[in-house]
């Protein structure tokens, strides 16, 4: 029975632990166009986590998106339109990157190389 107690008691410090740790979340992952080359529009969301208070800015290839002061946590949701893969990363007010992932830019067809109407006599 003392286990039980014991790991009863244990199992709130042990999540409040691991819910103090730095992350970087990102979704989707991937953004999906029907043919390559065509523009990719997503709907993405941004959540991430430090250690230490501070001021924090969200970069999409060296694009600033969104800045937060005295904090430590955030959060952020916009649409995003590509073309290509797109690199996400939180900078410190020192310029600093804190986190960075990738979106990947995925197509369902090749891109056709002519779009010109080929006509056969025979």
């Amino acid at each position: 029975m003392k286990k039980y107690i014991a790991v009863f008691f244990l199992t709130p410090a042990l999540a409040f632990a691991a819910s103090n740790e730095p992350q970087f979340i990102i979704k989707p992952e991937q953004c999906v166009a029907l043919e390559q080359g065509q523009e990719c529009y997503v709907d993405v969301s941004v959540s991430w986590q430090v250690n230490s208070v501070g001021n924090y800015c969200l970069f999409a290839n060296e694009q600033q998106l969104h800045c937060w002061q005295n904090v430590a946590h955030g959060e952020w949701q916009n649409e995003i339109m590509m073309t290509d893969n797109l690199a996400i990363s939180l900078k410190s007010s020192s310029e600093k990157i804190i986190f960075a992932k990738t979106i990947e830019y995925a197509w369902i067809y090749k891109k056709r190389k002519s779009k010109a109407v080929r006509w056969r006599m025979f």
